[in-house]
């Protein structure tokens, strides 16, 4: 059985499980920050639960209208099965009550699966942060800064 629901902090420690697989040991979040950030007034998540384990989930800062995505992760066995995509449309339908007219990210410019995805999703490219990410080895990454309007919104 597959559901989409709204995190809370007893699912801290899930996100923590499955972010840590998705990414990097260095860039993977811990369980604290996930409750840091759900504690936050303007911070939401959504997930994705397949035979009640958390598959994907997507974890958002909200303000005036903007949503900024923090982070997207999705279990590696999972991958290519629509759970990322799903949780986005979901959250975004959720958003949209609240008045959302955009979301905003930032990505490595190193992480090609994830620019594709964002851009299968109908994001466009803003610009780019030069040697805005620092690896654990040392080298410097830069940021590309994707947007997308919603609800057919316009921007300038």
């Amino acid at each position: 059985m597959t559901r989409s629901e709204t995190l809370k902090l007893d699912d801290a420690a899930a996100m923590a499980e499955v972010h840590g697989l998705a990414f990097l040991r260095s860039e993977a979040w811990s369980v604290a920050a996930f409750n840091d950030l759900l504690t936050q007034t303007t911070t939401h998540a959504e997930g994705l639960f397949v035979g009640g384990r958390l598959q994907a989930f997507l974890v958002i800062q909200f303000v005036a209208g903007e949503a900024e995505i923090l982070t997207l992760a999705t279990m590696p066995e999972a991958r290519q099965l629509g759970h990322a995509g799903q949780v986005l449309r979901e959250l975004e339908q959720k958003l949209r009550t609240l008045g959302l007219n955009k979301w905003l990210l930032d990505v490595a410019a190193d992480n090609i699966g994830a620019i594709a995805f964002y851009k299968k999703h109908g994001f466009q490219v803003d610009g780019r942060r030069s040697n805005y990410y620092k690896r654990l080895e040392g080298e410097r990454v830069d940021a590309i800064l994707m947007s997308k309007p919603v609800g057919g919104q316009i921007t300038k």
